[in-house]
C-alpha cells in the first residue's frame, strides 16, 4: 500500500472519529434535539385585539361558564444571543388565538378555553391560570401563570401543552381591550410544545 493510500485512511478515520465525538458531545446533542423533529417547540408573544363579555357563540364549547372572550394575536421575538434578553417583542405574526375565560377570582384558578394556531397549526387547549405571588410595582397589570394541554391537533401529533407568564393589563373597560401599560409586554409569554407520533416501522404497520 502506498504512502498516499495510507495517509488517506488516517484522514477518513480521524474525520469519523471526529463526528462521532461531536455527535456524541453536549453541542452535538442540543442540535440533534432540533435536528430530530420529534419535538417541536414554539416561543411568541401575544397581544389582545379583540375583548367580548359574556358568554359568547365562539365560546359554547367551552366547559367552563365563560364570562368573556378574548382574541389575541401570536408575534415572534428576537432575543440578543449574548444574554437571551428580549429585544425585540413584535417580529412577525405567526398565529392568533380565541380564548374563553372563567370569573376571576381571588386564591382561585381562571378557567380558560382556546381554540388557535401557531405556525399554521390548529389546536384546542384547556387549563388555568394562577395569580402569581411576584408582582410587578405598577397597581395597573396583574401577572398570572397559566398552563394549558392541547388537543385537536394533526395527525402527526400526539399530544401538546402551553404555558405562560402574563401581565394582564388593569386599566378598566373604557380603555378599550388592546390598551396597555407602557414599559410592559401585555399580554403573554407564551411556550408550546408539540410532541410528534413516533415513527411506525414496518413491522408495527403489518
Amino acid at each position: 500500500m502506498h504512502k498516499g493510500q495510507v495517509f488517506g485512511l488516517i484522514m477518513i478515520a480521524s474525520l469519523a472519529g471526529a463526528l462521532a465525538a461531536g455527535a456524541d458531545s453536549p453541542e452535538g446533542a442540543y442540535r440533534e434535539e432540533v435536528r430530530a423533529g420529534v419535538e417541536e417547540i414554539y416561543v411568541f408573544r401575544t397581544t389582545r385585539t379583540d375583548q367580548q363579555r359574556g358568554a359568547t357563540p365562539a365560546c359554547a364549547a367551552a366547559s367552563l361558564p365563560s364570562v368573556s372572550e378574548d382574541v389575541y394575536s401570536l408575534w415572534s421575538m428576537e432575543l440578543r444571543a449574548s444574554d437571551s434578553r428580549v429585544v425585540n417583542t413584535h417580529r412577525k405574526s405567526v398565529g392568533e388565538f380565541h380564548a374563553c375565560l372563567g370569573q376571576l377570582a381571588q386564591d382561585k384558578p381562571l378557567d380558560m378555553y382556546a381554540t388557535g394556531s401557531v405556525a399554521r397549526i390548529p389546536w384546542v387547549g384547556a387549563g388555568q391560570c394562577v395569580i402569581t405571588q411576584a408582582q410587578p410595582p405598577a397597581r395597573t397589570v396583574l401577572a398570572l401563570n397559566c398552563q394549558i394541554n392541547l388537543s385537536g391537533l394533526p395527525d402527526e401529533y400526539a399530544g401538546g401543552m402551553l404555558t405562560s407568564n402574563t401581565l394582564a393589563p388593569l386599566l378598566g373597560r373604557e380603555k378599550g381591550p388592546t390598551a396597555h401599560v407602557p414599559g410592559y409586554l401585555s399580554t403573554s409569554v407564551v411556550t408550546v410544545r408539540l410532541w410528534k407520533k413516533p415513527a411506525r416501522t414496518a413491522a408495527s404497520a403489518d
